[in-house]
């Protein structure tokens, strides 16, 4: 029975290609698939910071491998679609989490070169991303797509160009979801709270973030650890979730059910 056990999963182990691995939720979301067996494809700007991921992976008796990308730039991202079907074949699931956070500003202060850039990245980036690897897991039959959203998709924060940029991210999602789905490849989006991030911890070190506000707005009184997000990631792209497609599930420790709860006229929180 264990040898069959051990088959099954040698047969199942699949190429998961994860964009922004080096850090934060995609960092967490490499780890997550790799427990399980598959092959993780760390695809990021940041070359050391990929190794490290590599090197805990490896180190837990899992397996990835590092290429370097640029996602905003469509060579690099051609680059990539051929590094990654040389090394390990074409992925069964990508997950787009390479991003830029933003600091809050008001229309006359954001920098253009900033907000393009964050466009770029954020936006072009998971679009190029979906356009550069759909072809292949539709001629594989199948596979899965995961982009990230955010609270801020749904409601109003001085986020000039993050907030519009996640919002064109759920649509891309329900779109390209009745687009592949025919052909087998399942699109969806997960949409975090206030996650605990390498990138938000030092906004808050820096007096950029209140941690204490974070955590009051959700209803569960914390912040969202990355590796949560990874677990709704990994369960999206499981047999689990063969019929759901075109769904953006938030992962928010009950940001979007508190906030607005918290500020109705008629409440106070004595009552």
């Amino acid at each position: 029975m264990a040898k069959l056990e051990w088959v099954r999963r040698v047969s199942s182990v699949r190429t998961i290609l994860v964009t922004g691995g080096s850090s934060g939720i995609g960092r967490a979301t490499a780890i997550r698939f790799a427990r399980d067996g598959d092959t993780v494809v760390i695809a990021d700007l940041n070359e050391s910071g990929g190794k490290a991921v590599i090197e805990e992976i490896e180190s837990d008796g899992g397996k990835a491998i590092f290429g370097k990308v640029d996602v905003a730039d469509d060579e690099s991202v051609e680059d990539l679609i051929d590094f990654v079907e040389r090394e390990s074949g074409a992925p069964a699931v990508l997950v787009n989490c390479a991003g830029l956070l933003q600091n809050p500003s008001r229309l006359v202060d954001l920098d253009m070169a900033e907000h393009d850039r964050i466009w770029a990245v954020n936006y072009r980036g998971t679009y190029l991303c979906c356009r550069a690897f759909a072809p292949a897991m539709v001629k594989a039959g199948g596979g899965s797509i995961i982009n990230i959203s955010s609270t801020s998709a749904v409601r109003v924060f001085p986020l000039l160009a993050y907030s519009p940029a996640k919002a064109a991210i759920d649509q891309l999602t329900a779109i390209l979801a009745a687009d592949l789905g025919p052909d087998g490849v399942r699109v969806n989006a997960v949409l975090p709270g206030y996650v605990r991030s390498e990138q938000m911890q030092l906004r808050i070190d820096a007096g950029l973030r209140d941690a204490s506000k974070m955590k009051a707005q959700s209803a569960l009184g914390r912040m969202v650890e990355p590796g949560e997000i990874a677990d709704g990631i990994h369960f999206l792209c499981s047999d689990a979730a063969r019929a759901i497609t075109g769904t953006v599930m938030p992962i928010d420790a009950g940001y979007l059910a508190s906030s607005s709860y918290q500020l109705h006229a008629g409440w106070t929180s004595e009552d």
